[in-house]
């Protein structure tokens, strides 16, 4: 009877594109992928280049002595079977990118090679490249976050052909911010992504699968922490044999008044100072104490009382909240042997995180959170899954 058991040897590829895909058969093999966005001064969101560190071992060492047919810049993908006995030929990627650097090295010991492959996903791309020069004109709905990304993609993709951005498939939402008109000389393409995604207060990150990139808008943030739930997977400290459940390992749960920023002042450093908005959440204030921070933007004001710039600030203010889920790591395999659908999931969607006391089980936390970063640790040994958590503004 198929039973879906998985396994690093039979159930893991490690593959490359030249004129078609073609996996690279080793002995063992290691994997550890980093994808996601960062998160600076607690309020932007700021794309973070996806990694891969592929380590395989083979007894074959044709790839030393002749030379490997994977070369730098060559896309590489990571892919496995979630289902091997009942869909042998199904695979999900969970990396996609650019090989950066290959090493290898003979031991003499085990009569092996030892190969690491580095990579970089489209993050890298979107990010670094070089425009001559990036124009925001127009009226104000041409000079809108979601135009002016377009634009913005537009360019990069016609200096790279390998990377597109879009706005996110299941998102929607209209731009919160109108950018300010304004030439750009030559400058780095990611310069002008986080200056459009600070003044949005969006998230931007690169497909698990493609070189695609995408985008949220504040408003489609704030449509997916709302608390309406779409999903099944629940990540619990309580062990349950449902298809749904995902176990945990670590919970990065904690309770910080530093982490607070309850008056929120915003300095728009395009306009005039008379555009510099302060805004409190008294709740918070009351409840914890004023926590201050000053925080310089780049956008059109937009009409008095510059309410641009306010509703940023009020967004900001509002969002204050000293307990926070930051981080769970999970297995990917399950006690059965078979895969977790944790591993199909990807950044910006949302996962139920639900917490319980072990002293007083009627003590329970149950988030609806959004996924900012996912790391991989794949070992023949073990497959662990890190997601990093954060709600967004």
């Amino acid at each position: 009877m198929a039973n879906n058991v998985w396994s690093i040897k039979n159930d893991l590829e490690v593959s490359y594109f030249d004129t078609s895909w073609v996996a690279i058969q080793a002995d063992s093999y290691q994997v550890d992928i980093d994808r996601g966005i960062s998160v600076e001064q607690g309020v932007f969101a700021r794309p973070k280049v996806g990694t891969l560190t592929a380590r395989l071992v083979k007894k074959d060492l044709s790839d030393l002595v002749t030379g490997p047919a994977y070369k730098s810049n060559m896309p590489i993908r990571i892919r496995y079977r979630r289902y091997p006995d009942t869909f042998p030929a199904q695979w999900t990627t969970i990396f996609y990118g650019f090989i950066s650097n290959i090493t290898m090295n003979f031991n003499v010991e085990s009569q092996k090679l030892n190969i690491e492959i580095n990579a970089d996903d489209a993050t890298k791309i979107l990010t670094g490249t070089r425009l001559s020069s990036f124009a925001i004109t127009g009226t104000t709905s041409a000079r809108g976050f979601r135009t002016i990304m377009g634009n913005l993609g537009s360019a990069i993709t016609a200096i790279d052909s390998r990377v597109t951005l879009s706005q996110a498939p299941t998102a929607s939402a209209a731009s919160s911010s109108v950018q300010s008109a304004q030439t750009f000389g030559e400058t780095n393409s990611g310069d002008i992504l986080n200056q459009l995604l600070d003044a949005e207060l969006g998230w931007c990150w690169t497909n698990r699968s493609s070189a695609d990139a995408y985008y949220l808008t504040r408003g489609d943030v704030a449509a997916l922490k709302a608390g309406t739930w779409y999903g099944t997977l629940v990540v619990s400290n309580v062990h349950s044999t449902a298809t749904t459940h995902i176990c945990m390992d670590f919970i990065d749960l904690n309770w910080n008044t530093d982490n607070l920023v309850n008056s929120v002042k915003v300095i728009e450093s395009s306009s005039t100072p008379a555009s510099d908005k302060t805004v409190k959440n008294t709740t918070s204030i009351t409840n914890y104490g004023e926590w201050p921070a000053d925080f310089e933007i780049t956008m059109d004001p937009g009409a008095s009382p510059y309410t641009r710039v306010s509703d940023w600030a009020t967004t900001v203010a509002n969002a204050a909240d000293p307990k926070t889920i930051s981080r769970v790591s999970c297995p990917a395999i399950r006690r059965d042997g078979t895969s977790s659908d944790l591993a199909t999931i990807d950044i910006g969607e949302q996962l139920k995180i639900e917490f319980t006391d072990p002293n007083n089980t009627s003590n329970t936390i149950s988030q609806i959170a959004l996924i900012s970063g996912i790391t991989h640790s794949i070992t023949p040994d073990h497959w662990e899954i890190t997601v990093d958590i954060w709600k967004g503004m």
